[in-house]
């Protein structure tokens, strides 16, 4: 009797153990369902900071009030339905003296007023807009490094607004030309300087690839393995405003190779420097303005260069005729941009424009509590964004209505022009109420609060792109805890 109590015994255990495991096993099923949602690009013009059209505002620094400095930009900012605009300081009042404290003021009022319009400016600090350089800037260098001290105490302040700071200041129109100051020697003191005294999240440029190599003496530009980091080269953008007006775009390029230089600043053909911005701009801007109508800005040479150079934004004023060239030009090729004027097809690509193209949710019970969301993001413009957005994940459930909201960690700055990259989150499905869940995926500029435009046709008013559905049904987790008990109480059966 003994062995056949302790036969039971034992199946007892054996079944007992199976139980058990079958309570875990079934505890930890969360069954779910993803249906994703069908992605389309539309045609529609985006209106996405730190990128596009600009209009060009400037700026005399004076003894006047700096309240009557403040009156006129707030006009220009209110005239001016563009979140980017331009902003040239001229600084030639003070070409051989300190900026006065007055002066000063006058340029907080300035950069104060476009951070509170949340407007994005491009800065360049000048002390010519006559092409008379040589008689309007200091006569010495040192007073050119005190100036960029002084204003830099002024502009980190607004750090957030600040797309990039253009040139060294010095040259005609700021542009480094037929100054006293415009040696390549001179060139890098006065940027490595510069790029020492200002914000380090702010871009810096200069005028030509040639300058650039000049400064960071490499014939090689930045890569990915050191996009980003704050260093000098990682920086250094470019400002061309001479743009597709000529083979050699007015002095920006040279009719003879660089490839077999030694001579890191020297000036390479028209093909070799649009080869060089091609990888450089992946990492740092890259605008200035189109001029003199010539067959290198019409419609169709001019999209091929400016989405190889990357361009993130143009003068919207100049070159007018230029300007009117393309607006009466016809995007000819496949896809929704189909029989779109050239003027407006060329916003639509300046600077970055995300499409979501796909996503794909996997999970695995038994060995996660959370499921993996992949979202691919396709980058059909010209540039890449050079500013990071937060990033949210959306969940509506349809039956209560309840809105959760997850933030998602990426770097939107690694999806590069002309092509895709993939993000994967976690999602923490097992602490979702059992619901049918509508998702939906957002990116938010902190600097603006503005909603950052997705070109999918889908997309909602408040910039969230529908993802798919997701579902968790109910489960009969009452049977595990059913067989559980039932075991239990033929244990106690069979010792009765």
């Amino acid at each position: 009797m003994k062995k056949i109590l302790r036969i039971f015994a034992i199946l007892f255990h054996i079944i007992l153990f199976a139980a058990l495991a079958l309570f875990v096993l079934y505890s930890r099923f969360r069954p779910i369902s993803y249906t994703p949602a069908a992605f389309t690009e539309t045609n529609a013009l985006l209106d996405n900071p730190f990128c596009g059209f600009f209009h060009l505002n400037g700026y005399l620094l004076s003894e006047d009030p700096p309240e009557n400095m403040a009156l006129r930009c707030r006009q220009d900012i209110y005239s001016n339905r563009r979140h980017l605009m331009m902003a040239q300081i001229n600084l030639k009042n003070y070409a051989h003296s300190d900026i006065s404290e007055t002066a000063l003021q006058q340029l907080d009022s300035i950069l104060s007023e476009i951070s509170l319009s949340k407007k994005q400016v491009i800065l360049r600090f000048l002390y010519d807009w006559d092409g008379k350089a040589l008689e309007t800037e200091p006569a010495e260098l040192s007073q050119v490094v005190r100036h960029m001290d002084q204003v830099a105490a002024i502009v980190n302040q607004y750090a957030d607004s600040v797309l990039v700071i253009q040139s060294t200041f010095t040259g005609n129109c700021g542009e480094m030309t037929q100054t006293r100051f415009g040696s390549h020697e001179h060139n890098r003191y006065l940027m490595t300087h510069l790029s020492q005294v200002i914000d380090p999240a702010i871009f810096l440029a200069v005028r030509t690839p040639s300058h650039l190599r000049g400064v960071t003496q490499s014939k090689s530009p930045i890569g990915e393995e050191n996009a980003f980091d704050g260093t000098l080269s990682s920086r250094l953008g470019l400002f061309n405003d001479g743009m597709l007006g000529s083979v050699y775009d007015l002095g920006t390029y040279d009719d003879t190779s660089f490839a077999d230089s030694a001579v890191p600043e020297e000036k390479g053909t028209r093909e070799e420097e649009i080869a060089f911005q091609e990888y450089l701009c992946q990492y740092v801007p890259n605008g200035g303005e189109a001029v003199l109508d010539n067959p290198y800005n019409d419609f169709e040479n001019a999209v091929i260069d400016l989405r190889r150079m990357h361009v993130s934004y143009l003068n919207r004023d100049h070159d007018a005729e230029v300007l009117e060239k393309w607006k009466a030009a016809t995007y000819e090729g496949d896809g929704c941009f189909q029989g779109m004027n050239g003027l407006d097809y060329i916003e639509a690509h300046l600077g970055y424009r995300f499409t979501i193209t796909k996503t794909e949710l996997s999970y695995d019970a038994m060995k996660s509590d959370c499921a993996s969301l992949t979202i691919t993001i396709q980058n059909t413009g010209f540039a890449p964004s050079y500013r990071n957005f937060d990033a949210k994940i959306s969940l509506l459930a349809s039956s209560s209505g309840v809105l959760i909201s997850l933030p998602a960690q990426m770097d939107v700055r690694t999806i590069k022009a002309g092509q895709e990259a993939s993000f994967t989150f976690p999602l923490a499905v097992r602490s979702l109420p059992e619901d049918s869940y509508e998702m939906s995926f957002g990116l938010t500029d902190p600097y603006t609060g503005q909603p950052i435009q997705f070109a999918n046709a889908a997309t909602k008013q408040n910039g969230q792109v529908p993802l798919g559905t997701l579902t968790l049904p109910a489960t009969s987790k009452g049977a595990a805890y059913g067989i559980f008990l039932e075991t239990l109480l033929a244990y106690f059966d069979l010792d009765s």
